[in-house]
């Protein structure tokens, strides 16, 4: 017998044992699923900590009212044909496009822990399995072949690939934000969690047996006997169009939480900082506080006029944290504190780095505090991380490890050491204060001394409280302070005035594309997060050397982000690449002529304009007085032509960074390595 979810949008199929054997769009008649069981669950049997509980190991009670659908099991077995007292309830709802579903899972065992979710599972049919899949690893990420990606993916002898072989990111961190899509440019479908606990969730795609091709969401429950909970928010939709309107889908949710408030001026016309390592973690101490001039005019030079300062405390960059006193050997705390004045003075601006969440194990902080309040794991060791810096020569990159604990964000002491680095920074005159790693999913922690559920696998949400507390405290005390994190998440990312990114989003997946003149195909871009959030400020990152300047600048202007200039990982001055410089120069100077549309445009993608080549690279913003902006640029062919368009608005200005021009019927010419801004009103 099958039981329907059905109106002029949606189809979904199920047997009577909740097989999930059809899932159609009606206004396209595209089938996206194969048949294939809803969940499956991993459970902790005595001394077995992944036993495998399937939907087909017991029959469900099935209940279709209307355009509701619930499933009910009393009862599991394991794969052993164990009985489990697990009660499972999953309940789902359409309207619309859209299936939204909810599970409420019981544990009434006397030894079994349930420890994953897996909910729900699609088994892509061959039409879904052809569309390429867009998510949000590291800001955003295209996958134009899911199982090629999944077979270039392996856990070697350490997992089971003969069963299931996967490729997983978690959110919030590597994935920016909690939903994905698969999208043939006409179509698509979505996959979201609109879990408002923010617990850690993980994006699986799997091949089972070598052949189900399957998508799925994790969750990690880890029910003792005797404990139940809810997990909500499962979203499935169908719908027509480009991937954006699944990006639309997942920010209408977002809208009910996130909030983002304004950055300081000095920070929304920033166009960049110079990230400069002034002490390493060998001790070499490469730029004195005196030499902060130097800094300011090399940075000038390339439009740049923020310090972004790393190692500035006396163990150097990667070592000694949380001991943030300014080292004696490259001046000494008051120094210091007379030339970021005199740096500001003459028109530049500073931030302070420290790290959000390690703490060196060689320190006496760790001695006194920092061990007991570590992140623990599931068998109670510490977790750690291990930093390792090379200078001219090589013992120190063999054995020179600096070794690191990661505090658990439920330890009120540990919010009370990230409020004391700002204090400093404000001591110090600094403009801002940046924390390192605090995008980041914090690790679940095990340690039951702090107070916090065991294992802590809120931790992520945590750390998020932990943000918007240290965020308040800075605001209020330092109004006019900048307050910056790395990594992003949306679940942090709404706290700060900026995110310094992982990834540059320019490393090309055909490093051969300049000399077969073809596209650069780009591996991770930021696009998928510029496009749900457009109001959070990111850097680029990884221009550390003279090499493929121009296009790699051109993308920093195509998606309006700010430049972080790392010369040799940190250790010189822009001066040291000279081609750099004087392009990001150029750049800045033809990017500040139109800073009036730029700074606090909304990134809308393509959306907002057409193009008739796809060879070229665009991007629309609406600008805050309405016009729309379109960016474009090429890199690989000697000239390229395009028809640029904006429904309804008309071409009113344009200019050119490079060899760049419009013909007399309004077509762009665009020579190698040019950018075009054409502003429509």
């Amino acid at each position: 017998m099958e039981n329907f979810l059905e109106n002029e949008f949606v189809k979904a199929v199920f047997s009577d044992r909740a097989e999930l054997l059809e899932l159609i769009n009606r206004q396209t008649g595209t089938s996206f699923i194969q048949p294939h069981g809803l969940w499956r669950m991993i459970v902790r049997e005595k001394d077995n900590l992944e036993v495998e509980v399937l939907p087909e190991s017991a029959i469900p009670e099935m209940e279709v009212s209307g355009n509701e659908l619930s499933i009910r099991y009393s009862e599991l077995t394991t794969e052993s044909n164990h009985p489990l007292k697990i009660e499972l309830e999953i309940h789902g709802c359409l309207h619309g496009n859209v299936i939204d579903w909810n599970l409420r899972i019981a544990n009434h065992t006397k030894d079994i822990q349930i420890r994953e979710m897996m909910f729900p599972i699609l088994h892509l049919s061959s039409a879904m399995e052809n569309m390429p899949l867009y998510h949000s690893r590291l800001g955003g990420e295209v996958i134009s072949s899911i199982r090629e990606k999944i077979l270039s993916s392996t856990m070697s002898y350490k997992g089971m690939d003969e069963l299931y072989r996967r490729y997983c990111s978690r959110y919030p961190f590597p994935l920016a934000t909690n939903c994905l899509t698969f999208n043939s440019g006409s179509e698509g479908i979505y996959l979201g969690s609109h879990d408002d606990s923010f617990q850690d969730t993980l994006h699986v795609f799997e091949l089972e047996k070598k052949n189900h091709l399957n998508a799925l969401l994790v969750k990690y429950p880890f029910l003792s006997p005797g404990e139940s909970t809810e997990i909500r928010g499962y979203a499935i939709s169908l719908y027509q169009g480009p991937w954006q309107r699944a990006a639309d889908q997942y920010r209408a949710w977002a809208e009910t939480w996130f909030h983002h408030e304004p950055p300081p001026e000095h920070v929304r016309r920033m166009r960049g900082w110079q990230r400069i390592i002034a002490r390493t973690q060998y001790g070499e101490n490469l730029y004195p506080y005196r030499t902060f001039p130097g800094i300011l005019e090399d940075g000038k030079k390339a439009g740049i006029d923020t310090l972004f300062l790393f190692g500035w405390h006396r163990g150097g960059h990667d070592c000694d944290y949380p001991n943030y006193i300014p080292s004696p050997e490259l001046g000494g705390t008051e120094n210091l504190r007379e030339n970021i004045a005199s740096f500001r003075k003459n028109g530049g601006h500073v931030i302070l780095y420290s790290n959000g969440q390690l703490i060196d194990k060689n320190t006496e902080f760790y001695r006194k505090t920092g061990h007991r309040i570590s992140t623990k794991d599931l068998n109670g060791n510490e977790q750690q991380q291990f930093y390792g810096f090379s200078g001219r020569g090589t013992a120190q990159n063999l054995y020179g490890n600096r070794t690191f604990v990661t505090a658990c964000p439920a330890c009120q002491e540990w919010l009370d050491v990230l409020k004391q680095i700002a204090d400093t920074a404000a001591e110090l005159g600094c403009d801002g204060v940046f924390y390192d790693q605090l995008g980041a999913c914090s690790n679940i922690c095990c340690d039951p001394s702090h107070g916090h559920r065991v294992p802590f696998t809120d931790s992520t949400r945590a750390r998020s409280e932990m943000i918007r507390e240290l965020r308040k405290y800075v605001k209020k005390r330092y109004p006019a302070m900048s307050f910056g994190i790395e990594l992003i998440s949306d679940l942090s990312a709404r706290y700060a005035d900026y995110v310094h990114n992982l990834i540059g989003g320019t490393s090309p997946l055909n490093p051969d594309w300049e000399q077969k003149q073809e596209k650069p195909q780009i591996a991770v871009n930021v696009e998928w997060f510029r496009y749900t959030f457009p109001e959070i400020i990111l850097s680029d990152r990884e221009i550390r050397d003279d090499t493929d300047i121009e296009r790699r600048v051109n993308r920093v202007l195509l998606n309006n982000l700010i430049s972080d200039v790392e010369i040799y990982r940190c250790k010189k001055t822009i001066a040291e690449t000279p081609h750099y410089q004087e392009y990001l120069g150029k750049a800045n100077r033809f990017r500040s002529r139109f800073a009036h549309l730029l700074d606090g445009a909304v990134f809308r993608s393509t959306l907002l304009h057409r193009l008739d080549n796809p060879e070229i690279d665009s991007s629309g913003y609406l600008a805050p007085d309405g016009a729309t902006v379109v960016i474009a640029t090429q890199s690989h062919k000697p000239e390229l032509s395009a028809r640029i368009e904006v429904p309804g608005k008309k071409r009113t200005e344009q200019g050119f960074l490079g060899d760049g021009t419009i013909s007399a019927d309004g077509t762009l010419i665009l020579k190698k390595h040019a950018l075009a801004i054409l502003v429509f009103r």
